[in-house]
């Protein structure tokens, strides 16, 4: 596997015709950069209603949305014995910005994080996915993996399973935008980064 590129897959939903409206695509991606020393990308703040409540500072409901996404990353880890991943206010806060602008320039694509010092997970879903339901997208990889020669299967991606599960990555922090006809971004930031090649993840 070559995870210091970014990996990508285009998941269709097969679904009956009445209900094409809600057919999941799901992109998952992983951009890990390739050495900390280059700075992130300096973005603008979003406007106001363009992430979700996991974004907003401080509050009951910001703890409760990081548990969403860190219980099913750390049940992932503790499947294969590594430590668990603290929430970081400073990631969510930086994934808040990425997806913000994301949404409001180019319509929820995919950000190239290939210049930033934290690995990247970043998933796409035509409706208003939860952010438990887009990590255990990203674990789901993990069937494609094997541990004991460190390989993805052929014609299949693992990254963005080896990032949630990947032993030095000690904090995470993630962020959704709800995009054009209610479509979701979802980016989760991790430091230290994931995905060095030629390294095993646990």
């Amino acid at each position: 596997m070559a995870p210091s590129r970014c990996h990508r897959l285009l998941l269709p939903t097969t679904m009956a015709p009445a209900c094409l409206a809600l057919v999941l695509v799901l992109l998952l991606a992983l951009c890990a950069a390739p050495a900390p020393a280059h700075a992130a990308r300096a973005l603008t703040p979003g406007r106001a209603g363009a992430v979700t409540k996991a974004q907003q500072g401080g509050s009951n409901a910001t703890a409760a949305a990081a548990d969403e996404y860190l219980t099913p990353h750390n049940q992932a880890r503790a499947a294969v014995g590594v430590p668990p991943l603290r929430w970081s206010a400073d990631l969510a806060s930086t994934a808040a910005a990425v997806v913000a602008q994301q949404q409001r320039q180019v319509g929820c694509a995919f950000v190239d994080m290939g210049g930033s010092p934290y690995g990247a997970n970043q998933g796409w879903a035509s409706y208003r996915a939860r952010p438990a339901e887009v990590v255990a997208s990203w674990v789901a990889q993990g069937r494609y993996y094997t541990h004991a020669n460190n390989t993805c299967a052929p014609g299949q991606q693992c990254g963005t399973y080896t990032q949630v599960v990947w032993r030095r990555s000690a904090e995470v922090g993630c962020a959704q935008a709800t995009c054009a006809a209610g479509a979701t971004l979802t980016l989760c930031l991790y430091n230290p980064h994931g995905n060095v090649q030629g390294q095993s993840p646990y």
